[in-house]
């Protein structure tokens, strides 16, 4: 997107439309407002909801995309809703953006039906049951190889029983967008035991937290990802106190976030966000098998365990930070389509990069259909672009050794920029 849009974008925000002055809070979806206001507390996604009762935003593709499994449900509760048809001056956007992004959702619109109907957003039996006994390897090949006393097998155990509870983390991320059976229910079970299980986290924190950053990738004050002081700073315009950030570890965060931020995040949510989210919720099934994954840890010694974890923890936060952290942050209301070719990258593939990612290398096509199984994604990568180059929308896609150039980069720069 060019950079005189984005600036319309953030000049929309200070425009209000009726649907917040008077004191209810409305979605825009499909043209209409829909009043949800008693239903913010009931919205089984959380507060993210309110997100889009800001002037300027369109709930319209978000909902599409994150209920696409549960689309009859929606369709239900939204007519159960008070609505009234969307003026133009209500919408909060200047005329050409309006335009814009209403040609924008046409073709994307198209493209999700074009898509739908080649049973690209079908999920394969196959390829979970693989995948689930992948992970049944590597745990068994750990616990295995570390039962022999043998230093050097001992090492390969840690290797494989950390590639383990890395490759849960893939995993369970698809349970959260229900992309594994598409049954809803069943994915978020089947993410509970894999990400308790394998990890010792609970999967509803995760998907509070990660929701949010799918909702507005790189938007601050509304991406989670950004919010990582006093440890990190991806970005300067995440600081607001200067002292944050002549901080020591955002000082020296381009050589502290793999060797330490990892270890430090990783051990703070297994030993205390985790386990004191689920019990303010109640949610015991997931502190279960949260408490069944150190029956497995045990098998380890508490040393080599904790290498397991910081090795564990490099991997997937180090992956994880390729595609977004390095990227521009924004202020204003974006369309869907350029919030993910905007502010999220692909990483070039190859059938070890597809692997290593567990396909999320394929960020903007993530982003832009969360339920579709990542396995689909290198099948409509061509066609996004096709959409990108016919919007004049930047595509953006690296090879990894350069994703992790400009990733490491960013973090060096920012920390040079704070400390002056």
């Amino acid at each position: 997107m060019a950079p005189q849009a984005d600036q319309k974008h953030q000049n929309s925000d200070s425009v209000t439309n009726e649907s917040n002055s008077n004191g209810r809070k409305e979605v825009l979806y499909d043209g209409y407002f829909y009043d949800v206001t008693d239903w913010v507390k009931r919205h089984p996604g959380g507060r993210i909801i309110e997100f889009y009762t800001k002037s300027g935003e369109d709930a319209t593709l978000p909902i599409q995309e994150f209920h696409q499994r549960s689309e009859k449900k929606v369709k239900v509760i939204m007519s159960s809703l008070k609505r009234r048809p969307a003026e133009l001056h209500e919408l909060g956007l200047e005329p050409e953006v309006l335009k814009r992004h209403q040609a924008l959702t046409e073709d994307f619109q198209k493209l999700h039906r074009d898509l739908e109907a080649e049973g690209l957003f079908t999920p394969s039996l196959p390829h979970v049951v693989y995948r689930i006994s992948e992970l049944v390897i590597l745990a068994a090949l750990g616990i295995y190889l570390i039962s022999l006393k043998s230093p050097i097998l001992t090492l390969f155990g840690i290797l494989s029983f950390a590639m383990f509870q890395g490759r849960c983390g893939w995993l369970m991320h698809e349970g959260g967008h229900h992309s594994l059976t598409g049954v809803p229910n069943w994915d978020r079970f089947l993410q509970s035991v894999i990400y308790g299980l394998g990890d010792g986290m609970s999967s509803s924190w995760w998907s509070s937290q990660h929701n949010r950053h799918h909702a507005m990738p790189q938007r601050l004050k509304h991406d989670v990802d950004l919010q990582t002081l006093p440890l990190i700073a991806f970005n300067s315009k995440v600081v607001k106190n200067p002292k944050d950030g002549k901080g020591f570890f955002v000082q020296h965060q381009s050589v502290l976030f793999l060797a330490i931020d990892t270890l430090l995040v990783a051990t703070m949510w297994k030993i205390y966000l985790h386990p004191r989210y689920v019990i303010q919720k109640g949610t015991y099934t997931q502190l279960l098998f949260m408490a069944l994954h150190y029956t497995l840890a045990y098998q380890f010694g508490f040393v080599n365990y904790i290498i397991t974890v910081w090795l564990a923890s490099m991997y997937i936060f180090g992956n994880f930070s390729l595609s977004h952290t390095h990227l521009p942050v924004t202020n204003g209301p974006l369309h869907w389509v350029e919030y993910a070719l905007s502010h999220t990258m692909d990483i070039e593939p190859s059938w070890w990069c597809d692997w290593w990612m567990a396909y999320l290398n394929y960020q903007i096509e993530h982003h832009l259909f969360p339920t579709m199984p990542q396995f689909r994604h290198p099948l409509i990568q061509g066609r996004v672009r096709e959409l990108a180059k016919k919007h004049n929308i930047p595509y953006y896609c690296a090879p990894y050794s350069e994703a992790v150039k400009k990733t490491y980069s960013n973090l060096a720069d920012v920390s040079k920029e704070l400390r002056h």
